[in-house]
């Protein structure tokens, strides 16, 4: 199951001791060494043996895993332990200001993935304005698919709406149709059907990052679309994950971002008008 903003592969391994235990971090080193952005700044001769003797000591082992993850991946990546989600998750609204309609996406946990797609599709039923303003300021991040069902019927019918571009060139297409929103052609989140016209403004600023970014990224390359505010976090790349049998998930950077006209992120990206009040600047320049 994808998440924030892709989980290509999310292996859950058998919690054991001895060689279950060596298996499941050869395999987390597999996957840095072979799908990492950057796998090739290590020696891995003797990063494997370094980080295999430090198997034994928890503290050790996650801090050493942080900084290669780090050093292979770039900053969109790390290793965390399993957190309580909060109870009340933020959803996707819309308000009408004058003749726009402003959606605002805020970021969205993976547990939440349902709701936010239905609150997303709810939010929009019925509303038919003259304008869009899709709102990512403070998007942190998540799971990318039901932020981007959410905007489905704003992103111009089917079609591949954006990528993930691997390290050796490698694309694997974001994809829309009929309203559900996937890679490859596999939908991963529904979202409203058909399609609504009027201009899209999509307003950004320094906290917008990962899955936020990618909603970012899907809008590019579309007539009668601009964006207002800030340069995003720079994380727009896809990460892959795995986990240890202590709990332990490790999440590295193996693809960046690219638009529906073949352009490449991973790093930042900055609007086409400036702004340090992007609504009132969106609204102005309706």
């Amino acid at each position: 199951m994808p998440r924030g903003p892709w989980r290509r592969r999310h292996t859950e391994y058998v919690f054991g001791r001895g060689k279950k235990d060596q298996k499941a971090l050869a395999s987390v080193l597999d996957l840095l060494e072979q799908r990492a952005l950057f796998a090739d700044k290590v020696d891995w001769s003797t990063v494997r043996p370094e980080i295999a003797a430090a198997a034994d000591d928890p503290e050790q082992l996650e801090l050493k895993l942080f900084h290669l993850v780090r050093e292979v991946g770039g900053p969109h990546g790390g290793v965390r332990r399993p957190r309580r989600p909060p109870v009340e998750p933020e959803l996707p609204t819309v308000e009408m200001q004058g003749e726009a309609a402003v959606v605002a996406l805020p970021a969205c946990a993976e547990q939440d993935a349902r709701a936010y797609a239905e609150a997303g599709r709810s939010a929009l039923e019925g509303v038919e304005p003259e304008r869009w303003i899709v709102d990512l300021r403070g998007n942190g991040g998540g799971a990318m698919w039901p932020m981007l069902a959410a905007v489905a019927p704003l992103l111009r019918g089917d079609g591949e709406i954006g990528a993930f571009v691997d390290r050796d060139g490698g694309r694997i297409p974001w994809t829309l149709r009929d309203g559900a929103v996937g890679m490859g052609g596999i939908a991963q989140a529904l979202g409203l059907k058909g399609r609504r016209e009027g201009a899209v403004s999509v307003l950004t600023d320094g906290y917008t990052a990962g899955s936020g970014e990618a909603v970012a990224v899907a809008f590019r390359g579309l007539p009668d679309v601009r964006s207002y505010g800030a340069p995003t976090l720079g994380l727009s790349t896809g990460i892959e994950s795995a986990a240890l049998p202590d709990g332990l998930v490790v999440s590295v950077a193996t693809s960046r971002f690219a638009d529906r006209a073949g352009t490449v992120y991973g790093s930042r990206i900055a609007p086409d008008v400036p702004s340090e009040d992007p609504l009132s600047m969106a609204l102005w320049d309706l």
